[in-house]
């Protein structure tokens, strides 16, 4: 990249709000830096089994394609304002926006990891929360009989979780 180029993409960023970028910056973003993610996963237990929620990519997805997973959103410079502290935006808006809104517990800080996936390297930060109402989307699946289209890196997320909750 020239000095030239590498300016003119600088004024173009510039021109960019904090928060919610176009899809195609996005991508490009996501490929240089390591992503800030906040995954929560909704657990119940059920029958003496610990069950996940599990939502569906749309079909279109450029990633993952009817994939499931844990929901999940990129953490924004916008999260922070002057009505929400730490990250209490980005659960806010995952729960409105993933979740329909359904009741959970409290958050509890699970796990941070630092993993690759097809879209680029992410910093995520995993909590869990247990569902205090049935869920309004996705679908319920016991630890032990994950769907073989999870996406990869939420095996993880989900076993820390399990490890957790488990009874000493």
């Amino acid at each position: 990249m020239t000095d030239d180029e590498i300016q003119q993409a600088t004024d173009l960023l510039k021109k960019l709000e904090p928060g919610f970028l176009p899809y195609p910056v996005f991508e490009q973003v996501a490929r240089l830096v390591a992503l800030p993610i906040l995954e929560l996963v909704p657990y119940r237990m059920a029958n003496g089994q610990l069950e996940i929620l599990l939502l569906e990519r749309p079909a279109n997805d450029r990633f993952w394609p009817n994939a499931l997973h844990t929901p999940g959103t990129v953490i924004r410079a916008s999260d922070l304002n002057a009505q929400t502290h730490g990250l209490e935006a980005a659960f806010t808006r995952l729960v409105r926006d993933e979740l329909g809104d359904v009741r959970l517990g409290a958050p509890q800080f699970v796990a941070s990891l630092l993993h690759e996936s097809k879209r680029g390297t992410e910093q995520a930060q995993v909590y869990c929360a247990e569902l205090l109402e049935e869920p309004k989307v996705g679908k319920l699946f016991a630890v032990s009989e994950l769907p073989e289209n999870l996406i990869a890196q939420q095996h993880d997320f989900i076993q820390r979780v399990a490890g957790r909750l488990r009874p000493a």
